[in-house]
């Protein structure tokens, strides 16, 4: 079977066996599913179907067997028994131990796999070029760092994971601000100078403030947190321009979106222009940090969406107060007093 075909038919299986209710749980048939935790077939033990990992260490021992294939999501997975399917690795570690047998193709998409010698692989290696950095945390545990390979298909793949995660979390935003978020935009859209100029200002202080912070080594924890706070605002910030274009969207379809909704496609379009203009070398990094200070600016000008900018404070200021003059009570009007020489004109003329 081909790299690509596995990867394809093993990610379905993953999806149909998807069912997270128990640390280990029964799936079709005889095949397993493990979500976190640890895991481990012992020496004899036979898996008649396949085995699928979301998480969490995984060890097949020596004389153990996996009939079908396995997938490995997340998560670290040692391999010193059989494997009669394919192995596929998306952001995860896979360890061939000496004793270990792959009848078919071991994949890594985002993860390491380590081959010790005498492991033997029918198949094919297939490691994603930009691989990862494995950290050893425990003796049989590796935590890895995930970064974006050269592939063409795999990176496109992940930027539109990417949009779909960003959009999921503006719907979730908006559910429950969207007054706070519908601030943020028209802060943005109305004042996008002051805005970025006071988004750039705190990005170029940050690292400095950091750095401070981190050297004096009691404001460490505080440091923390300040990075925190600076990640949540400039989030939200990106979702806020998401809505607002969403909400353009809507103004070009002439439809009425709830805000939910316009937030969700509007971040989705956004987040998938941004990192794509990304992948441009120079102008692509230039382009993405004015839209993350525009959008921080604009928060921290509202206060996370708890009041407007004030912009109709220059407005007023322009507009000239109008004078009352106010009218004498002891002078009668000047149309009386031409009433009153007529008749005494008429009463003359008689």
């Amino acid at each position: 079977m081909k790299p690509i075909t596995s990867i394809a038919v093993l990610l379905v299986l993953l999806v149909l066996l998807a069912l997270p209710s128990t640390a280990l749980a029964k799936g079709l048939e005889d095949d397993k599913v493990v979500f976190g935790g640890t895991f481990t077939l012992k020496s004899g033990e036979t898996i008649d179907g396949d085995l699928a990992i979301l998480g969490g260490f995984v060890k097949l021992e020596q004389g153990s067997t996996v009939e079908g294939n396995v997938v490995l999501m997340g998560g670290s997975l040692e391999v010193s028994g059989e494997v009669q399917g394919d192995i596929v690795a998306i952001g995860g570690t896979l360890d061939l131990t000496e004793s270990a047998v792959v009848g078919g193709n071991a994949v890594a998409l985002g993860g390491l796999v380590d081959q010790a010698v005498g492991a033997r692989v029918e198949g094919n290696i297939v490691e994603n070029p930009g691989a990862i950095l494995a950290y050893d945390v425990f003796r049989d545990v590796r935590l890895p760092v995930i970064r974006m390979g050269f592939s063409p298909v795999f990176s496109f793949f992940w930027l539109i994971f990417k949009a779909i995660l960003w959009a999921a979390v503006a719907i979730l935003v908006l559910l429950f601000l969207p007054t706070q978020a519908k601030r943020v935009a028209d802060t943005a859209t109305g004042q996008p100078l002051v805005s970025g100029g006071l988004g750039l200002l705190t990005a170029v202080l940050f690292p400095a403030v950091m750095l401070i912070m981190i050297i004096t080594i009691c404001l460490i924890p505080a440091a923390v947190l300040l990075g925190i706070a600076v990640a949540v605002t400039s989030a939200f910030g990106l979702i806020c321009l998401g809505y607002e274009v969403g909400r353009r969207l809507a103004g070009v379809a002439k439809q009425e979106w709830t805000p939910a909704l316009a937030a969700g496609l509007g971040t989705f379009i956004l987040m998938l222009v941004v990192n794509g203009i990304d992948m441009i070398p120079c102008v692509g990094t230039i382009v993405k940090l004015l839209v993350v200070v525009v959008g921080l600016g604009a928060v921290m000008l509202t206060r996370f969406g708890s009041q407007m900018y004030p912009q109709q404070l220059v407005a007023s200021s322009t507009v000239a107060p109008v004078e009352i003059v106010p009218t004498s009570p002891a002078q009668p009007p000047e149309a009386d007093n031409t009433a009153t020489e007529s008749d005494e004109s008429g009463v003359k003329a008689e």
